[in-house]
């Protein structure tokens, strides 16, 4: 009985007695979550693309990445006109060898970035055919940095 009379005071003083302003404020609300939701989905893009440096002329071109253990990658990478290949870790970035053009078998296709949707439809292929890193091409690649190390 004292809540009652409690919820009675508040909705005088409020001026709020009836249930159309309770609807008005609900409307507002979902409209309110509707902005925010429209608004976060602009900034991720818009951030994203500032990110990825889409649109923007670079020097430096990832061509194909390889996963040695959990947090060490062997990477080649095209910086201007020369290919690199290089051993990422988690503490340095070291150059294993130059590479020349007729060394890489596999280029990436140019195309724009891709949807989420296509992103995720790739992931899901990928998984159903169950690839690895080894058919991407960079065992070659490997086997020659092995003969070079021998040779020395």
């Amino acid at each position: 009985m004292p809540f009652r009379l409690i919820f009675a005071v508040t909705d005088v003083l409020n001026k709020e007695s009836g249930g159309i302003n309770s609807i008005f404020k609900l409307i507002g609300l979902i409209i309110l979550c509707i902005l925010i939701i429209v608004a976060s989905y602009y900034t991720t893009k818009f951030v994203g693309k500032k990110q990825l440096g889409t649109g923007k002329a670079s020097n430096f071109r990832s061509i194909d990445v390889f996963r040695v253990t959990p947090n060490k990658y062997l990477q080649i990478v095209e910086i201007g006109e020369r290919y690199f290949c290089i051993a990422v870790t988690k503490e340095a970035i070291t150059v294993v060898c130059e590479l020349q053009k007729d060394d890489i078998k596999h280029f990436p296709q140019q195309q724009g970035p891709k949807s989420f949707k296509e992103c995720m439809s790739d992931i899901v292929r990928s998984r159903k055919k169950g690839e690895n890193a080894e058919k991407s091409g960079i065992g070659d690649v490997l086997e020659k940095i092995k003969d070079k190390s021998e040779k020395d």
